[in-house]
């Protein structure tokens, strides 16, 4: 009776830690994706069109040549902490001398490459200052990967919501008070080398208290243990941007706002699932070092939390599509944009699917398998893309983007079940999600027809959450049965 006791204890503990982390994750993505649209609406507001294409142009410089300033040292720093914690000192100034370097050759490359763009000098200094935020960036994202190695992820949410509600509040003062675009890029450089003194102190303080010592060997390995994190994060970035510079080269500006509202709809769910996911990392990490069957284990109890998650929120984008665009941007117009939400919706569920088997492949060590499906991706993207783009406009995009997605499955889903020595029975995790759905569907067309979308949504979830927790208490059992089943692996 003891050890259940003390069993249960240590599954609830790691149930809270994994909540906090999953949280903290999300509110910080959260907090700095709506800290660049409030500087945007500012800027817009303020100063003028002109001024806001400037530093659109340069924060596109900025988040293009981060990818190489960082380097992928955030994934390879967290796998490290995460399995020798005694070394996270080492880890913390290695990897940072490591990042220095990446991040004075990037700045070196933005500002050639803003030369040779022949910007105008107004642009061109916007451009070149803001690659001096590149290196206090690149430390702090150093810093985010001890706190995700140590699973301690709220220290990044509180430091980056003091910067991001400080740099709005600043910037709201300074261009009230008629400042010049330059001014507020030169805050936006002030809030990245705060946000490192605060992180790093954070680390120091909670973490480890790192000695200044470098160790030539280890931080050289780590360098060259990034390239293919590297390599994985340049491929993303192509396959980002590829779809809307196909259709604002082929089509008009117009239908690029139709498939971006589309896409930026399903951001935040995108955002909720990836912050699980982060979260779990370390355990994934940790799990891997037990063998193959305990990662297998919470991989499949992960997939089975997401999958509950993700296909009611297919089913509702599906049938509420309309207002929810109406909704979120208060405008007619972007009905149009409904039947490109609708297709791209299926995507979320292919991500979920991607992201989990994706982690397992960092996990054992398997990031050169990443890298050549995202290769393979990028090919994908651009053939397809291209293709179907040219014959069926903003639509082909669309469903271009969702055959792209099922390439990356089929890819991530072998080499995962190789490492795994055992299949994943796909069809018990997603026979009660897809059951709840249909029932919450039925409800949707027929009781809940009529009502708005708050109300809608409300109804749908109720009659959801229902049929889904009589189906888990049916085939699992009772609350305690459940809480040790997904539970008891990874999280104690």
């Amino acid at each position: 009776m003891i050890k259940l006791n003390s069993k249960t204890d240590s599954v609830s503990h790691g149930l809270v830690r994994f909540v906090r982390n999953a949280f903290s994750i999300l509110a910080s993505n959260a907090m700095n994706r709506a800290a660049t649209f409030v500087l945007y609406a500012l800027i817009a507001r303020y100063i003028g069109a002109n001024e806001f294409g400037q530093l659109s142009l340069g924060l596109t410089f900025f988040q293009t040549f981060q990818l190489l300033a960082v380097a992928g040292m955030r994934i390879l720093v967290t796998r490290l902490v995460a399995k020798n914690r005694e070394k996270s000192g080492e880890y913390f100034i290695n990897g940072s001398i490591a990042v220095a370097f990446f991040s004075i050759l990037s700045a070196l490359i933005l500002i050639s490459m803003a030369s040779w763009m022949e910007y105008t000098d107004d642009t061109y200094w916007v451009i070149v200052l803001l690659s001096f935020g590149l290196l206090p960036f690149a430390l702090s994202i150093v810093c985010d990967a001890l706190f995700q190695g140590h699973e301690r992820m709220q220290y990044i949410t509180y430091a980056n919501t003091i910067i991001s509600i400080g740099k709005i509040i600043a910037a709201y003062i300074l261009l009230r008070r008629g400042v010049h675009l330059i001014t507020v890029v030169w805050l936006i450089n002030i809030a990245h080398l705060a946000l490192f003194a605060i992180k790093w102190w954070l680390v120091t303080y909670y973490i480890v208290k790192p000695q200044f010592k470098l160790n030539p060997e280890l931080c050289w390995s780590m360098i060259t243990g990034t390239v293919t994190f590297l390599g994985i994060d340049g491929l993303t970035a192509v396959m980002s941007s590829f779809q809307i510079l196909v259709i604002s080269a082929l089509y008009s500006e117009v239908d690029v706002a139709y498939f971006n509202s589309a896409h930026q709809t399903l951001v935040p769910f995108d955002l909720i699932f990836q912050s699980i996911i982060v979260s779990v990392f370390p355990i994934m990490c940790r799990q891997y070092e037990l063998g193959a069957s305990n990662l297998k284990a919470i991989s499949e109890n992960l997939l089975e939390l997401m999958i509950a998650l993700v296909i009611p929120i297919i089913v509702g984008i599906i049938l509420l599509a309309n207002p929810l665009l109406l909704l979120l941007f208060g405008n007619e117009d972007f009905s149009s944009a409904a039947t490109i939400l609708r297709i791209l919706s299926l995507i979320l569920l292919l991500r979920v699917f991607t992201q989990v088997f994706g982690r397992v492949l960092v996990a054992s060590f398997q990031e050169k398998t990443t890298l050549r499906i995202l290769l393979v991706d990028t090919i994908a993207t651009v053939i397809i893309g291209y293709t179907l783009i040219w014959q069926f406009g903003v639509i082909g995009a669309a469903v271009a983007t969702v055959i792209v997605r099922m390439i990356d499955l089929g890819q991530h889903y072998f080499p995962v079940m190789r490492s795994f020595g055992a299949q994943i029975d796909i069809g018990k995790i997603l026979w009660k999600p897809i059951l709840a759905s249909v029932g919450m569907a039925l409800c949707l067309v027929t009781v809940a027809q009529g009502y708005n979308i708050f109300v809608s949504v409300l109804i749908g979830a109720t009659i959801y959450l229902a049929i889904y927790v009589t189906l888990m208490l049916v085939t699992i059992g009772g609350i305690e049965q459940i809480k040790m089943k997904y539970l008891s692996v990874g999280l104690d």
